[in-house]
């Protein structure tokens, strides 16, 4: 892996809490520029993946570099990376500028910057109207894309998206599924996207990591996982759930109810 700003290696990674092993000896590599989800089931630690990604966590084994350089015992706050939670954390006593522009303020960015940058990360999501607004005036769509402007408003390298969309109606997560991936192409930042949901990991993602037990199981753009899914495990989690026991034979397999598939 090289030093490609946005690049993302984790090798040999490790994570534990007591006797549970959440992430399990994972690799994976992430290019710089791409949009790939971490698709799986409940407790399959696509989350923990992502939370030492953002500096939450620390791996018990293995390591994790960003853009070259290795982030073990480096804080949140000191890395390139941002994250937008499931739910959103906006301040609710701040109006919809102030909350884009509170990590530019603990920053000590001067006044000017902060309201050049906050402009333009509001164009960005479309609510520079709604500028003024207190979070509990808007949607959970438009929460939504305030919570994306405060994170992308220091145009990090890495934007880390933990289930963003699980709160929101089905019509307007289909909508904000298209947004963000238009978002994702246009800023060229490499998106981690962390989710359950096997129609949005397959609409968005350049590629995605099927996640099971703490590893990848998979990692394939969304085409190949689908045609040609690496175990059971990954065909039924994406919805090919047509299976047969068999053996193999010189001329291709034999099911054990005599179905002969030639290949």
């Amino acid at each position: 892996m090289g030093s490609e700003r946005g690049s993302v290696e984790l090798a040999n990674v490790t994570k534990r809490y007591g006797d549970v092993v959440a992430v399990d000896s994972l690799n994976l590599e992430i290019k710089s520029g791409e949009f790939l989800s971490l698709l799986g089931p409940s407790g399959c630690g696509k989350t923990t993946t992502l939370r030492m990604l953002a500096g939450f966590e620390q791996p018990d084994e293995g390591f994790v570099r960003i853009s070259g350089e290795y982030v073990q015992g480096v804080p949140p706050y000191k890395r390139d990376v941002n994250t937008v939670f499931q739910h959103y954390a906006l301040f609710p006593h701040m109006s919809v500028s102030e909350n884009v522009a509170y990590g530019l303020r603990q920053k000590g960015v001067s006044k000017d910057e902060i309201g050049t940058k906050v402009v333009e990360a509001l164009d960005m999501v479309q609510m520079s109207k709604m500028a003024t607004r207190k979070p509990r005036q808007l949607s959970g769509g438009q929460q939504q894309r305030v919570a994306v402007a405060r994170a992308l408003v220091n145009r990090p390298s890495i934007l880390l998206l933990d289930e963003p969309l699980g709160a929101l109606d089905r019509k307007l997560r289909e909508e904000m599924q298209i947004e963000l991936k238009l978002l994702q192409s246009r800023l060229g930042i490499t998106f981690v996207f962390v989710t359950h949901d096997q129609e949005e990991a397959m609409s968005m993602s350049d590629r995605i990591a099927i996640m099971l037990n703490g590893h990848v199981e998979q990692l394939g753009d969304p085409e190949t996982v689908y045609e040609r899914p690496a175990s059971a495990f990954v065909a039924g989690f994406v919805g090919r759930n047509n299976f047969w026991r068999g053996v193999a034979t010189e001329n291709g397999a034999r099911a054990n109810d005599g179905t002969m598939f030639v290949a």
